[in-house]
């Protein structure tokens, strides 16, 4: 299976020469390239989500480090620079790798077996779960993949899932779809809102961020059950006596 790949970069010519790198790699597919961080994510959001992005850091609007930050779990970030004193920090923001700027083909191929290494076990990995949800045309159902779906928002009578696509409303209560969703990746967090756990991109007091940009609130009587799911994943000092909850 081919790798998918997006380019951002605010120099043309080192986009290009990252598009003849990819040409000349067998199993690498460009699937776009911007000069524009915040055009990238969008393109990256609504559209194919790639398994590769190659980020230059100096970027105006957002720079490579934000964007890292924002764009889908399932995307590998490679970062692309002439500063060497960016590496300790984009290795924090789960850098898979560094290239640093002239970048030889050697070392990009080196990168991609790298990252070949790392994305194998995803891809392999069997297709995620779905379900059908019955939609407002009579005798019409919609097929809902788990994977997919970011938040759900409870609209008086009905459920709107929202999706890395388009949204799909359903004539359903949360009880209902709770019941076949993961218990270990999908919670309430409001009287309003479910969210996927691993679509949260920032945890603020009084409310998460996903990482499709939107700020959804966190009710005083789901707080403690979020932060219990969250507890594994929370790297907090010992030294570090302030309260998470």
């Amino acid at each position: 299976m081919n790798l998918t790949v997006y380019i951002v970069d605010d120099e043309f010519h080192a986009i290009d020469i990252l598009r003849d790198y990819i040409a000349r790699t067998p199993g690498l597919e460009l699937l776009g390239f911007s000069t524009s961080s915040t055009e990238a994510l969008q393109a990256m959001t609504t559209g194919p989500v790639p398994n590769l992005l190659l980020a230059d850091i100096d970027m105006p609007e957002l720079n490579g480090l934000e964007l890292s930050a924002l764009v889908r779990p399932q995307t590998q970030v490679i970062f692309t620079t002439s500063f060497r004193e960016y590496a300790p920090e984009a290795f924090d923001h789960h850098a898979l790798d560094y290239l640093l700027k002239p970048i030889a083909f050697h070392r990009f191929t080196q990168c991609i077996q790298k990252a070949r290494t790392a994305i194998a076990p995803v891809l392999a990995a069997p297709a995620s779960p779905g379900f059908f949800v019955k939609t407002g045309i009579k005798g019409k159902f919609q097929k809902v993949m788990v994977d997919e779906i970011i938040s759900i928002e409870c609209l008086e009578n009905y459920l709107r899932i929202n999706r890395t696509t388009e949204p799909v409303i359903a004539h359903l209560s949360f009880p209902e779809i709770l019941k076949i969703l993961p218990a270990d990746r999908f919670t309430r967090i409001h009287k309003s809102y479910v969210i996927n756990l691993h679509r949260i991109a920032f945890l603020e007091p009084g409310q998460v961020k996903l990482d499709n940009g939107t700020t959804l609130p966190i009710g005083r009587a789901y707080r403690e059950n979020l932060f219990r799911l969250l507890n594994a994943s929370m790297l907090i000092s010992k030294k570090d006596s302030s309260n998470p909850y």
